[in-house]
């Protein structure tokens, strides 16, 4: 690729970058769609949900764009945190929900389950875990499917989740590729690397140039790649970095270095699109970060955790942030009203979302969304 090459390819159309899905809208405009060439970073405590943000904004709603109008994509999901079979699931519960509108779903007339919150009820939210058959009812025995859900449950699979996932055994040997490459066994970052380096190698051509050493032997280095499709999205998720098995005798930081040391060389060298996930610190709720940041509080590129190198080697820098956590004790969030008089909280899902580091669009920005953990969505938020 050129100068002239990328000129012509952005008046053709073909550098508007893929969008995030319906419900993040506002963020896929922000970042200009999901562009090759880029890694991203996105950070934010544990249990916020920067998973599900990564899953529904750079995976399913490409991939919901691709269903439509199909070209060349593959993901490669590098999963330390959440196996396979349980990622299946967890999409399964987006599709049902988001195509089917399967959220609350009636119990048999006799069967009870204790909610959340100690109530009991004779419906269940859809969930994975109702999926899977883990929910009991209030005289312990398994909640079983629902007939109609079961129905489109299957459709779904054979639709949506093969296509995406590919099919395996029982024995988890992969019978059927889809577009994804599933890996969920840790490996250091020169394993990664070289992994990565050989999936190029099947989809295009690495350019060589002959280079003389320090001991004046001939070696070749890598100058350029040419893809067989041009247009190609090769994405590739690390969830999360902090996880990625050590190479010998390096530190954290060294580790997740190296990693992010890789990762900028292949996304320059083959237009690859990264995201790494990671963990921010926990020092939010101390008083003087709360004093400082008042309502306006969230997660800042200084408060990433392990490597100040996520923010260096980045596009773009997204975090996440729960104002309804009862750590931060927050009655309002960048105008949002949080609690009642009563101290009850006005919207349990609502979820932040800020655009802390941009090398190539505005930033800061700041979004309000509204997360359904259970079924993988988020929305845009709506104060009422």
């Amino acid at each position: 690729m050129n100068f002239k090459t990328e000129f012509k390819k952005g008046q053709e159309g073909r550098n508007k970058g893929l969008p995030m899905g319906e419900g993040l809208e506002n963020i896929s405009q922000a970042l200009n769609g999901i562009q090759r060439g880029m890694s991203y970073g996105v950070a934010a405590p544990p249990k916020v949900g920067k998973s599900t943000f990564v899953d529904e904004g750079f995976i399913l709603g490409p991939y919901k764009y691709w269903l439509k109008s199909p070209f060349n994509i593959v993901w490669i999901y590098l999963s330390y945190e959440i196996d396979r079979v349980s990622k299946e699931f967890d999409f399964c519960t987006y599709f049902l929900y988001n195509e089917h509108n399967i959220e609350k779903i009636q119990l048999p007339d006799g069967v009870y389950f204790e909610d959340k919150m100690g109530k009991i009820v004779n419906w269940v939210y859809l969930s994975s875990d109702y999926l899977r058959g883990r929910l009991q009812d209030t005289e312990k025995r398994p909640i079983l499917i629902d007939p109609y859900v079961k129905e489109k449950m299957i459709k779904v699979y054979e639709e949506r989740i093969v296509p995406l996932f590919g099919e395996y055994d029982e024995n988890g040997f992969q019978i059927k590729k889809g577009l994804m490459i599933f890996h969920g066994e840790a490996d250091n970052p020169t394993g990664i690397y070289n992994m990565l380096t050989e999936i190029a190698s099947q989809r295009g051509q690495f350019i060589y140039q002959n280079y003389q050493n320090k001991e004046g032997e001939t070696k070749q280095k890598k100058i350029g790649y040419k893809p067989n499709d041009p247009d190609e999205y090769v994405i590739v998720i690390t969830d999360t970095v902090r996880k990625l098995k050590r190479e010998r005798g390096f530190t954290l930081k060294e580790n997740i270095d190296k990693h992010l040391e890789f990762t900028t060389i292949l996304r320059n060298l083959c237009n690859y699109t990264f995201i790494n996930i990671v963990h921010s610190n926990r020092d939010l709720a101390d008083a003087n970060k709360m004093k400082q940041m008042g309502e306006y509080i969230h997660v800042t590129p200084e408060q990433i955790k392990d490597s100040g190198n996520i923010s260096e080697e980045s596009s773009h820098i997204i975090t996440l942030f729960n104002p309804t956590d009862t750590r931060y004790n927050l009655e309002k969030h960048f105008g949002i009203t949080i609690r009642d008089k009563a101290q009850n909280l006005l919207y349990p899902n609502l979820r932040t979302v800020h655009l802390v580091e941009s090398r190539f669009t505005e930033a800061p920005r700041h979004f309000a969304l509204s997360m359904s953990g259970h079924v993988k969505t988020f929305k845009q938020f709506i104060q009422v």
